[in-house]
């Protein structure tokens, strides 16, 4: 109890954010279709740390857009990120945007999608980048809200689905390629668009730091999956193991991952979950709990979200002609903003963080190793290199 009060007073000397919305597949899926690990999400997680509204509108082997590919042949519609937003839209919930961050985890199933067509993949993962691109783009217009979070996707080659794999180096050079024009195109949006504070979250450095040194995060498997292992008969700590199954991670992960985001301070004073952990299942079985989402219905988008987007760029033409939109503006190379806020880009990871940090004079990708600066300016990390001048 002690510990919880501190870190709630600790929570209350944050800037406030009230709201976590949350569109993606099942890494992110807190029930709406399936929830796939042994304890809370990391969005759940993050939505306590941050005293937040959790509204998670994830469903388990979501795209990014599913008329990218062959129309679906299960017998539930599981809607893609596209159509995620509609429904988030279609709630009314007239959330404020100043306490408001969306986060969007998506990407491995699209992978899926693409390794399943022949020929060079790159084009199509551009494709994918831009599908992720565009959804924050209408999410940014339709809710005028500037505080994002977009995942990468994670090492395919380290989960246990690929260990005896023929395809395993396939899958990684797959991953790598997405998770690097997933980057540059998060860093241009930060660069390009005004007032926008849009980090992305590395998940692939996170696991392989994980994997790499894992007495350093008390996990002590990093290559089965618990319930190969185990089959529920042994006594291992669920939560010592990286992966749940074969391609989902085991709760502790869930916890290391929300760590990592509150403390690289980007939205809010950088802080710590308490080591022993919240208790997320007393927390999610209050009545009303805040940090449990509601479950949402699948449905499929009717193109209300692309008809709204064009409605409010024709407005804006009517009723500003000579102004062009800071879209129009990023497309014809015009990148002479003035940049406000704390972060541009940031690469968050427990333990290694990666960031960019916008100003009027733009720094490169600083690295630091747990050396968190504690500054009344949120983000400042204490550089130990620069990467931009290494090869």
């Amino acid at each position: 109890m002690v510990i919880l009060l501190l870190f709630l007073f600790q929570y209350a000397l944050a800037q406030t954010i009230k709201n976590v919305v949350v569109f993606g597949d099942s890494y992110s899926d807190v029930g709406n279709y399936q929830r796939l690990t042994n304890g809370p999400m990391w969005s759940e997680n993050l939505a306590a740390a941050w005293q937040a509204s959790l509204y998670s509108f994830a469903f388990s082997g979501a795209v990014c857009d599913n008329a990218m590919y062959l129309k679906q042949t299960s017998h539930q519609y599981i809607p893609s990120v596209k159509d995620q937003i509609e429904m988030y839209y279609h709630q009314n919930l007239t959330l404020n945007p100043e306490e408001t961050v969306i986060a969007m985890w998506i990407g491995v199933n699209d992978i899926y999608k693409v390794s399943e067509t022949q020929g060079d993949h790159r084009d199509s993962l551009k494709k994918v980048v831009d599908c992720i691109s565009t959804n924050i783009r209408n999410a940014r217009r339709a809710f005028s809200t500037n505080k994002f979070i977009v995942f990468g996707v994670p090492p395919l080659e380290k989960m246990p689905y690929y260990a005896e794999n023929l395809i395993k180096s396939n899958q990684e050079q797959t991953a790598n390629e997405l998770n690097e024009y997933l980057l540059k195109e998060v860093q241009k949006m930060n660069k390009h668009l005004r007032s926008l504070e849009l980090d992305f979250m590395d998940i692939h450095q996170l696991i392989d730091h994980i994997v790499q040194k894992p007495s350093l995060f008390k996990i002590k498997n990093v290559k089965d999956s618990y319930w190969d292992a185990c089959q529920g008969q042994c006594s291992d700590d669920i939560n010592s193991y990286v992966w749940w199954d074969k391609v989902h991670f085991a709760g502790g992960i869930h916890r290391l991952i929300a760590d990592s985001i509150v403390q690289s301070g980007s939205f809010t004073k950088e802080m710590r979950l308490p080591e022993e952990g919240l208790d997320m299942d007393a927390l999610l079985n209050e009545a009303n709990s805040k940090f449990k989402s509601p479950k949402y219905e699948a449905k499929e988008n009717t193109g209300e979200i692309d008809r709204l987007i064009e409605k409010i760029n024709k407005e804006k033409q009517v009723n500003t002609p000579t102004v062009e939109t800071e879209e129009t503006k990023e497309e014809s190379g015009i990148n002479n903003y003035v940049y406000f806020g704390v972060t541009a880009t940031v690469i968050v990871c427990i333990g290694f963080v990666l960031f960019n940090k916008r100003t009027k004079n733009r720094t490169g990708h600083l690295t630091s190793l747990s050396n968190m600066l504690k500054k009344e300016d949120r983000g400042r990390f204490v550089p130990l290199r620069n990467i931009d001048s290494e090869v």
